[in-house]
C-alpha cells in the first residue's frame, strides 16, 4: 500500500534554502541532517518536502524549461497566494485556471526551482 511521496529538492545553498523555504513558503523543519547540515524534511500541514544539498544542479534552469520540482494540491490557492506574497516568495505563475480543472500557482526557489501549488475547481 503506497502512503505518501516526498519530492526531493535539490539545493546549492542548504542553509539559504532551509530559511526560505520556512520563512517565505511556511514549511516547518521536520528534522535537519547531518554535522554540516545537508538534508532535511520540511512540512506545511500535511506536505513534506525533502530538501538536499548539491554542489551541481541537477536540473538547468538556465535552458529555458519550466520544469516543476514538486506539485501539491491545496484546498485554497488564492488564500495560500496571498500568504505567500506577503512573506515574500517570488511567485513565477500567479494563480489561474488550467484546462485540467485546478487553478495553480507557481513559486521558485532561490534555486530556480519551481513548485507548483494548485486547487480544484469548483464543479
Amino acid at each position: 500500500m503506497l502512503k505518501q511521496a516526498i519530492p526531493n529538492i535539490f539545493v546549492k545553498d542548504f542553509q539559504a534554502a532551509l530559511a526560505y523555504y520556512t520563512e517565505s513558503l511556511g514549511f516547518r523543519p521536520l528534522f535537519v541532517y547531518g554535522e554540516t547540515p545537508f538534508y532535511a524534511h520540511v512540512a506545511r500541514d500535511e506536505a513534506i518536502l525533502a530538501i538536499r544539498h548539491v554542489t551541481r544542479p541537477v536540473i538547468d534552469h538556465a535552458a529555458g524549461e519550466a520544469l516543476l520540482s514538486a506539485f501539491v494540491e491545496v484546498s485554497d490557492v488564492n488564500a495560500l497566494h496571498e500568504s505567500l506574497q506577503e512573506a515574500g516568495a517570488h511567485i513565477w505563475q500567479a494563480p489561474r485556471d488550467e484546462p485540467w480543472a485546478m487553478r495553480s500557482l507557481i513559486v521558485s526557489d532561490l534555486d530556480g526551482n519551481l513548485i507548483s501549488f494548485a486547487s480544484n475547481l469548483a464543479t
